[in-house]
């Protein structure tokens, strides 16, 4: 009876982490470039249950197993395409497939699929943050909004050639993981390959959250935390006249 407390709280536990991260992601439904985070969830390991012996007689049976509830595993990133809206402004970018764009930061080399930049005093090319957007030769410099950019990424200016954006892509997405401010760090430093995709300027890409789903996941979430809050709430009140009743008889 007691472990079915345990079972009904990691239940809880599980459902609430379920609630926030669709919080998040309903919160940030306007970020350009965004994400959908999603909860994986995992059963604790199964215990074996054994038939004791009796009066000293060997007679130990395997019963069956049981498990203590579940837990969050982890949280892993949907990198589903958002849908790509026109803005018209040369500095707004978006890529249409697998892939991100380099940015500098003090954490060193980060990726983002927000490609909303914007241009700095030194005429560079830089997030919404301040933050240097990378091509193949370093920082890129447009000067200017009048520079363009091909379908390959390719900078021009004027009609000459400026630089190259430094667009990349992983064979295992589970690599990155989100680093705050829409970007993302590369934790296994190998596994790249090449952007296979195409770039559009004067687009920008919108988050891959869908507001219908996200509600109905937290509605099932609710009813799901629930469910487990009156379990518990039923096994307390019978361990209450366990205690307080049938030990009096």
């Amino acid at each position: 009876m007691v472990r079915g407390l345990y079972t009904a709280a990691t239940g809880m536990i599980h459902q609430r982490n379920r609630l926030d991260t669709v919080a998040s992601n309903i919160a940030n439904v306007n970020t350009r470039g965004f994400k959908r985070d999603m909860v994986v969830e995992r059963a604790f390991e199964d215990e074996l249950l054994l038939r004791m012996d009796k009066d000293g007689i060997p007679n130990s049976r395997i019963i069956g197993t049981i498990t203590h509830g579940v837990y969050a595993d982890k949280v892993m990133t949907e990198f589903k395409q958002g849908n790509i809206q026109e803005t018209g402004k040369s500095t707004d970018i978006a890529l249409l497939g697998d892939g991100f764009f380099t940015v500098m930061t003090d954490q060193g080399e980060l990726y983002t699929r927000d490609g909303s930049f914007t241009i700095d005093s030194y005429g560079r090319l830089v997030t919404a943050e301040g933050w240097q957007v990378l091509g193949q030769n370093g920082p890129v410099y447009v000067y200017n909004d009048q520079f363009t950019v091909d379908p390959y990424g390719n900078i021009m200016l004027g009609g000459n050639y400026i630089d190259t954006l430094r667009l990349v892509n992983f064979e295992d997405p589970e690599v990155l993981q989100k680093a705050g401010d829409n970007y993302f760090i590369n934790t296994d430093q190998g596994g790249m390959i090449p952007f296979a995709g195409e770039v559009r300027q004067g687009f920008a890409e919108g988050s891959n959250v869908d507001v219908i789903r996200e509600m109905v996941d937290m509605m099932t979430a609710t009813r799901a935390y629930e469910s487990n809050q009156k379990i518990l709430k039923m096994i307390d009140g019978t361990l209450n006249k366990t205690v307080n009743e049938v030990g009096r008889v």
